[in-house]
């Protein structure tokens, strides 16, 4: 099974048993605040892990299970997806963590390590982020990995800010 390796992170793979990790984080008002699905209930949860399971499948990556090693806990996800932004098919990094593990670095050291598998693993050319402006912690995180604003735009009826960065 596919997994990546940080300094306190695993990325791996989903599996269909980790809704039961995945499910608290993703009910969280807090963690979803600023997502345009809003909180998810169990079953919406396991809807997304069967489409990041169908994303490996189709594209060889997806949004991977942060796991925090010194806890073996599942406390999150991140990775890379494909969307369509402006009507192109786009590939986004995103992530969600539990908010116990806020504030540590975590959500940075995972993107961080998602971006350098997809340049390198992938060749990718580029990458994008979709943030909320009002999301002053993505948004941190977002420059701390070098993407830069493009533009703004409208995402599932929100105005969104996209950052990219290129492979160079």
């Amino acid at each position: 099974m596919f997994s990546i390796e940080t300094k306190r992170l695993i990325l791996r793979e989903f599996q269909q048993k980790d809704v039961h990790q995945l499910a608290p984080i993703l009910v969280n008002p807090q963690v979803m605040k600023f997502s345009p699905t809003g909180i998810l209930s169990a079953l919406q949860t396991q809807d997304k892990i069967d489409n990041f399971i169908t994303s490996y499948k189709t594209f060889g990556f997806g949004k991977w299970a942060v796991i925090f090693k010194e806890s073996n806990q599942l406390i999150g996800y991140c990775g890379i997806a494909i969307e369509q932004i402006d009507n192109v098919n786009e590939r986004e990094i995103g992530y969600r963590l539990d908010p116990n593990f806020w504030g540590k670095g975590l959500a940075t050291e995972a993107a961080s390590a998602t971006i350098q598998y997809g340049f390198e693993q992938f060749k990718f050319p580029d990458i994008i982020g979709i943030v909320n402006p009002a999301n002053t912690a993505s948004v941190r995180v977002i420059e701390k990995i070098r993407m830069k604003y493009e533009k703004s735009t409208i995402f599932h009826g929100r105005e969104i800010y996209i950052a990219f960065l290129n492979d160079t």
